[in-house]
């Protein structure tokens, strides 16, 4: 009779086949889980929350003339306004925290590790799951809105305009895949993740993108700001005044966009190694 041993990538028999190849392994956790995800009710409403932008830009083209807020306006706004301070983090909590967390508080990812598969292929198979399902949500709204944008004509269409349009879909891929990656790793760490996402995502961010100095570039949110257009400003109001009063007195030097792009790799690729460090410490009840 085989004697059970038990190594880091969970219990494995004498005479069982070695582990399945880390990359085909994670490539077919993703694609299992990307489909247990697009079975949940969930995901729904999750697709109604990215009809946002896509109303946005609906009563723009209804109400507002072209002259006044430009296609390249508008998606310069999104981009900012939506995309990057609310749909971005909200779409990543919304799956980055359930794809170890859930698996975990279930007991159900113990019956994994009875297989020949190595921890890491688990959290990063999962993980990408999770990231390609939210790059995947808001895509789809980007593409909506683009679709809204040029139904008033193919003049709106222009190289600045696909440029800019090109980039959004870029910052939303790196924007989902590092705050997925964050949000995961805090699943795997707290027993109730949530509140510290919350806390985080829309508490700090919020912060810190406040202050016009170089603490901004504490957040996440200030690096994918740098790397496209900020649209107009609008100075006309107290609130704009002020806050161009506080730019001027809290000047900084601009950062490169290569050195935001860095730092969001950056983040990402710690976040995935201390998320895989956690899992292969974490000891699950069933």
């Amino acid at each position: 009779m085989n004697e059970t041993k038990v190594i880091d990538t969970g219990p494995v028999s004498v005479g069982d086949p070695s582990p399945r190849p880390t990359l085909s392994t994670i490539l077919w956790i993703a694609w299992f889980s990307g489909r247990e995800m697009a079975r949940r009710k969930w995901l729904l409403s999750l697709a109604m929350i990215n009809l946002l932008p896509v109303l946005v830009v609906l009563a723009i083209r209804i109400w507002i003339p072209s002259e006044s807020f430009s296609a390249q306006a508008q998606l310069s706004g999104l981009s900012f306004k939506i995309y990057i301070r609310f749909l971005i983090p909200v779409m990543a909590m919304a799956v980055g925290i359930p794809a170890i967390s859930e698996q975990i508080n279930s007991g159900t990812l113990v019956f994994m590790w009875t297989r020949p598969v190595k921890r890491r292929a688990i959290y990063l198979g999962r993980l990408l799951a999770a990231q390609v399902v939210s790059t995947g949500l808001m895509s789809a709204s980007l593409v909506l809105c683009f679709l809204v944008m040029v139904s008033e004509g193919a003049g709106v269409i222009t190289f600045e305009f696909l440029k800019l349009y090109l980039m959004t879909f870029l910052l939303i891929g790196l924007g989902a895949f590092t705050y997925s990656a964050v949000f995961a790793a805090m699943g795997t760490f707290f027993k109730k993740p949530v509140l510290p996402a919350i806390l985080w995502a829309l508490g700090w961010e919020n912060l810190v993108t406040s202050i016009p100095a170089r603490v901004q570039e504490l957040s996440l949110r200030f690096h994918l700001q740098n790397l496209i257009e900020r649209p107009p400003a609008q100075a006309d109001d107290l609130p704009g005044v002020l806050g161009a009063l506080l730019s001027t007195a809290l000047h900084r030097d601009p950062v490169s966009r290569v050195q935001s792009v860095a730092v969001l790799l950056a983040v990402m690729a710690v976040a995935m190694v201390v998320g895989v460090w956690l899992l292969r410490h974490k000891e699950i009840e069933k």
